[in-house]
Formats: structure tokens, sequence, C-alpha cells
């Protein structure tokens, strides 16, 4: 939505626009679902003026033999194994970082063709170290979080993402969690 403030007339001041923004969350993965739901948005939103576009893609859960080690009764050998387990888990999060990054930017230059300005696009990952209780809830959070009133999602996720919502739907499950969102949902 485009507000127009102008300030009280002193003399030759120049007339202010002062910008505020519809910001939407979409939720990108390599799924068609989520391509549609990516081009949906694309006409939508082609040459319109006062969007942001948050793009967040969702890493697969860790593998089971990062989440934790079996421990050490030595406190040195403790540490070591400790550290040596976080950069493990970075090193993988960083590359299932770079493996998401195509769908990522084919999302960003679809939307930068259909108008939107690269100042007005950001990209985010979900955090697999975070304890999260599903899916949808750790899409209500970002949202909130990049202050999104609206989300906007393909209605088939991926199988592994389908797990983590419990085997319901990942649109479902938003629609019955998301109170106060406008939801996009797009087949």
């Amino acid at each position: 939505m485009v507000q127009t403030s102008r300030p009280a007339h002193t003399g030759g001041a120049a007339t202010r626009k002062r910008m505020t923004y519809n910001r939407l969350l979409i939720v990108v993965d390599e799924s068609s679902s989520s391509k549609h739901a990516v081009e949906y948005v694309a006409r939508v939103l082609a040459r319109q003026r006062g969007f942001q576009a948050c793009l967040a893609h969702f890493l697969t859960p860790l593998p089971p033999k990062l989440l934790e080690f079996g421990g050490a009764e030595d406190p040195d050998k403790e540490r070591q194994l400790d550290t040596q387990l976080k950069t493990e888990q970075q090193q993988w999060i960083a590359a299932a970082r770079r493996e998401a990054q195509p769908a990522l930017n084919w999302a960003c230059s679809k939307l930068r063709g259909a108008g939107l300005p690269a100042s007005c696009l950001t990209t985010q990952f979900s955090d697999p170290l975070r304890e999260q209780n599903s899916a949808s809830e750790e899409i209500l959070e970002l949202a909130r979080i990049n202050k999104c009133r609206t989300i906007v999602v393909g209605r088939r996720s991926l199988p592994w993402l389908r797990r983590l919502t419990a085997g319901k739907d990942l649109a479902e499950k938003l629609v019955q969690q998301g109170k106060g969102v406008t939801l996009w949902i797009v087949e």
C-alpha cells in the first residue's frame, strides 16, 4: 500500500512520499507447487509498488548422527567432541544452504522479472538446530519475525516437510494455526 503524506506548506518545500510495505513470506523449496506459488505472486505483483517479499527456505532436519554424541568421561575430550559436532553441524547447514540456493535464485529472478526491486527481496533459512514444534509453527514464527502479514505457500510440500507436519498438509496446518495472517495457498 502506498501512502502519500504531504508536509505542511513551508514555502517551496517538496512533497515527500512515504512508502509503507506489504510484506509477504513466500515459502520456497524445490517442489513444483513452490514454483507455482512464486509464479502466482509474480503475476499478482507484476509492476506493483509497495511490496516486499521474504523468501523462506526450510532446510531438511539434521541427520540423527549430527544431533548429539555419546559424550565422554574426560571433560577435555567432551569439549573436543562438542566442538567437532558443532563444526560438522555448521558444515552440513552450509552445504544444505548451497543446495537450496538455485531454488532461491530462481524465485528471486522470477520476482525481479515481475518488477519487484532487489531491495524489496530478502531470503531466509530455517534453523535446523533450533527446537521447533512443527514446520507450520516455524513458518508462522518467521512471518512474525519478518513482520509479514501474508504467507504464500504451495499446496503440496516436499515429503520430508510433510513428515514435520505430522502427515498433514502444510497448508492445512497453516490454516488451522494462522490466526492474524493472510494465507495465499497456491495449487
